[in-house]
């Protein structure tokens, strides 16, 4: 009988036996252990935390009782409290208000309303803007407009009389506002001369106003008295109101001018519109000798204000401008 060989396996080395796998799972084994160690501190930390902010946050316990029952005490029970002031001695007299008289009252409202005419800080029109300053020129008061030309006689024979109304001039344009506007047209040597730049107005600042009065002071009065082409530059700069200032407006012997023609040329550039309004105002100013035949009166009546009485002229004489 022949025995087969029996294969029997060998053992495995003593050094490998099992080894293989230990080494594989001990690094995982730790990683893991390390990862349930932080995670037990991390819940163990966040308790803690926890417990003390409550206790630090903590609202204070409120402690509470119940109101009281309602109690309703009679109205006439209630005691008043008065507050006390120091009384007055019985012999203390009152004083009496003064009668005022109704003459004294009337003088009173008078001036009222001559300082409410005057000032423009008081005047306030219906849109809450103060009203524009009247204005005045030799005693001659004119309504507050926005655009004033003054046409002033500078021929030879104002030579006397021309110092005294620069002066006027001045202090009238003295009262205007910067919302106001002006300009200045001398008639002289039978022509024209207008304050520059020609052609428009200009605001009636503080500046300009002495560049017109410097302006006016470098004039000399020579010549002859026409007004028709100082008229003509006035009111190509739409006027609301015109100052007419003249000696005598239409000249005398060689130099005298037509009368008629003057008023149709005043028509012509200031015509009466279907309300029988004209479109500016001229006020005139009579100087030195009166005018016998009364042409600025009747150039201011013609062409004033058609609802109104005002005369819109005065006479300054000699004596009123210091000439005699």
């Amino acid at each position: 009988m022949t025995t087969e060989p029996s294969i029997t396996s060998s053992p495995p080395p003593q050094g490998d036996r099992g080894g293989g796998v230990r080494h594989a799972d001990a690094p995982l084994a730790w990683a893991i252990s390390i990862m349930v160690h932080l995670l037990v501190l991390a819940i163990a930390f966040l308790v803690t935390w926890s417990v003390v902010d409550a206790e630090e946050t903590e609202a204070p316990a409120l402690i509470s009782a119940p109101l009281p029952p309602p109690t309703f005490e009679p109205v006439t029970t209630l005691e008043r409290t008065v507050a006390s002031f120091p009384s007055q001695p019985a012999n203390t007299a009152v004083e009496a208000v003064p009668e005022v008289d109704s003459n004294d009252l009337a003088d009173l409202l008078l001036a009222a309303d001559g300082l409410l005419a005057g000032s423009a800080a008081l005047d306030i029109n219906a849109s809450g803007e103060s009203a524009l300053p009247h204005i005045s020129f030799g005693g001659v008061a004119a309504p507050a407009a926005r655009r004033i030309v003054f046409v002033v006689d500078a021929s030879g024979s104002m030579i006397g009389a021309y110092p005294a109304v620069i002066d006027q001039i001045e202090h009238s344009l003295r009262r205007l506002d910067p919302r106001q506007s002006f300009s200045l047209v001398l008639f002289r040597g039978g022509d024209a001369d207008e304050l520059p730049p020609r052609g428009r107005l200009r605001p009636a600042t503080a500046p300009a106003i002495d560049e017109a009065t410097a302006w006016l002071a470098g004039r000399t009065p020579e010549g002859r008295s026409d007004p028709a082409a100082a008229l003509r530059i006035a009111f190509s700069l739409d006027p609301e109101v015109v100052y007419l200032v003249s000696t005598d407006i239409t000249g005398a012997g060689v130099y005298e001018i037509d009368r008629d023609a003057l008023f149709s040329l005043l028509d012509e550039i200031n015509p009466v519109d279907a309300s029988g309004r004209r479109n500016a105002t001229i006020r005139c100013i009579q100087l030195l000798d009166e005018d016998r035949l009364g042409t600025l009166q009747e150039i201011a009546r013609d062409h004033g204000p058609a609802d109104s009485d005002e005369t819109g002229f005065a006479f300054i004489g000699r004596r009123e401008l210091g000439l005699e």
